[in-house]
């Protein structure tokens, strides 16, 4: 059964044909553009209107319809690309009837071209005089209302590549993580490190303890499970003579979901011959700061109210140590099962009926006292 449009999505529908009758396909073709709005911004923000009309910048941008602000033969338009936004003036005595003709069709969220010279609006805003407009691709669905954006966390989680329309967070996040993990690659390689792919499916169940997905091979009338871990075929390279091996990989856990859980996610594993627990802790130390460093621009990173420093040492202390730190309780001292049950109680620890020896309450004082104050880099060892 077809869906039903709604009432926006018919008015954009029924534009349709008459981009049609104009001649121009509404959706689109190739489109040759040269400049992105971020790099018009760094070179020529800071200009005045005087340089600007003397120097005639010649600009040509590609990107989505996120305002339109129309004044009868003259509209402003805010236009959005990979990396930024940007304001544009469209006058029909510059670019001519038919393109403007064509223009009075957008809509938000329309992918267009623009092509024209820098200006300063009387605001003293950066402004392409727009002298050849080139509809690319209507946008059939309307963006969610502007000043709001996408804001329910279902709805974000759902349909991401409209979060990433309306919210620039989102989409900075997002061309982040390939960032990231490029360095990633960058750092390991540059330790010797050697990146291997290890097969999806797996005729055996190991490497971790989760539910897995399972599927079925037509060919060896087989069932298989999609990994849970990239661990044992690491191991199996690192027996075969590669000593230092990693994998970046996808991994699949048949499990819960929720906007911290999802059922495939993106690990990194790694594995070095003759080392020992100390070459772990360089190497991630390392890792962070180069990631820092390369990819965020220095060793302070900004998050929320707090600035991670990734310039000093990481702390390094002990889960029993990190917890008297906070409660003065030293769970390092010989203590029977009773005597720390007795000690959560007194702290207002939650139990559990299953829980049968003193780990279990030093990982619930760890979890009740400790892992919130968490903030600078800090190695939890001794687990």
């Amino acid at each position: 059964m077809e869906e039903k449009l709604n009432d926006q999505e018919q008015v954009r529908f029924d534009k349709l044909q008459k981009y049609r009758d104009l001649g121009v396909d509404p959706f689109g073709k190739k489109y040759e553009w040269k400049d992105q709005i971020r790099d018009i911004r760094a070179k020529y923000g800071e200009l005045t209107a005087e340089q600007l009309e003397a120097d005639k910048v010649e600009v040509n941008v590609a990107g989505r319809l996120m305002a339109i602000r129309r004044m009868g033969k003259a509209s402003f338009v805010n236009i959005k690309d990979e990396y930024g936004q940007m304001q544009a003036w469209i006058g029909i005595n510059v670019i001519g009837e038919h393109d403007y003709t064509v223009f009075k069709l957008a809509d938000l969220g329309d992918i267009v071209g623009l092509s024209g010279t820098l200006m300063k609006s009387r605001t003293g805003e950066l402004t392409i005089r727009v002298e050849k407009y080139t509809h690319i691709c209507k946008c059939l669905k309307p963006l969610p209302e502007k000043f709001h954006g996408l804001t329910d966390t279902e709805d974000r989680y759902r349909h991401r590549y409209v979060d990433m329309i309306v919210n620039d967070e989102s989409r900075r996040i997002a061309l982040l993580r390939p960032a990231i993990i490029k360095q990633i690659r960058n750092y390991c390689d540059s330790l010797g490190f050697v990146e291997v792919e290890t097969p999806v499916l797996s005729p055996i169940l190991g490497g971790a303890s989760a539910r897995p997905f399972i599927t079925h091979h037509n060919a060896l009338d087989k069932d298989f499970y999609l990994r849970i871990a990239t661990e044992l075929n690491l191991k199996k390279a690192m027996i075969g003579g590669i000593d230092r091996v990693y994998e970046i990989g996808r991994i699949f856990r048949n499990e819960g979901i929720d906007t911290r859980h999802n059922p495939e996610f993106t690990t990194i594993e790694l594995y070095q011959a003759y080392g020992d627990l100390q070459d772990m802790r360089t190497w991630v130390e390392g890792l962070f700061k180069s990631i820092a460093e390369k990819v965020m621009g220095g060793d302070i990173v900004h998050w929320g109210d707090n600035a991670i420093d990734f310039s000093k040492p990481f702390k390094w202390i002990s889960m029993c140590e990190a917890i008297k730190e906070k409660t003065g309780i030293d769970f390092e001292q010989p203590m029977s099962f009773e005597d720390a049950v007795k000690l959560a109680k007194e702290h207002h620890v939650e139990l559990q009926k299953s829980w049968n020896s003193v780990g279990y309450i030093i990982n619930a004082f760890f979890d009740e006292f400790v892992e919130k104050t968490l903030v600078q880099p800090t190695f939890i060892h001794t687990y």
